[in-house]
């Protein structure tokens, strides 16, 4: 298993910036993607998920990302079919807070 180095995380936390508070937490819930988050997880995701439920949706997400990349097509038109997701660092920080909540301990 892979750790980020201390530069990493400086990057990862600047890229999102505009998406987390001061304290680092991120200012949108993931219910508020829960519409296109069901478009692209199969069985769906709660408007609370679990972190059993958040690990699916994260690798499901992030599955979605690689695919568009692999296509040459990781840009901001490829969202066009999502009411909620406007920007390619908006759909990626929703699959990296996914992942934050697949890590809390139940």
């Amino acid at each position: 298993m892979g750790t980020q180095s201390p530069t990493d995380t400086a990057a990862v936390l600047s890229r999102y910036r505009e998406l987390r508070d001061e304290s680092g937490a991120w200012t949108f819930e993931i219910h508020e993607y829960q519409t296109d988050l069901n478009s692209i997880v199969p069985r769906g995701v709660p408007s609370d998920p679990n972190p059993q439920n958040a690990y699916r949706a994260a690798v499901f997400l992030e599955g979605f990302i690689q695919e568009q990349k692999r296509l040459s097509n990781w840009n901001d038109d490829a969202l066009d079919t999502f009411d909620s997701f406007e920007s390619t660092i908006e759909i990626e920080a929703v699959a990296k807070a996914l992942r934050e909540i697949a890590t809390q301990i139940e």
